[in-house]
């Protein structure tokens, strides 16, 4: 094989997981520091709500319930560059918690 390879997911460093219980109100989850280049961030919606959120570059971003929706229970993994700082979330409901972990792979 030539070029990129896809790699199974494995986190970066220890107790480096972050969470926030998800209302109804836009929060911002900052992701937690990682080498320098291109990183994965592996995201869990535990609970029983839909949620909704964003990847942004500042603090004062906010998200609403027409961004991007994660189902309860699912779990994906977002490849970014460092310039990601921080996650905006929001439910219609409370109901569920965001756990994200950054690592590499897919």
């Amino acid at each position: 094989m030539s070029g990129n390879q896809l790699r199974a997911f494995r986190p970066q460093g220890i107790n480096n997981t972050v969470n926030v219980a998800v209302t109804t109100t836009s929060q911002l989850l900052a992701i937690p520091n990682t080498p320098l280049g291109t990183r994965s961030l592996r995201i869990v919606n535990s609970g029983t709500q839909n949620i909704f959120l964003d990847f942004v570059t500042t603090t004062g971003t906010s998200v609403a319930t027409t961004s991007m929706p994660m189902l309860p229970g699912s779990i994906e993994v977002f490849t970014f560059g460092n310039d990601i700082t921080h996650i905006a979330v929001i439910a219609g409901a409370v109901g569920s918690t965001i756990y994200i972990t950054p690592g590499e792979g897919l």
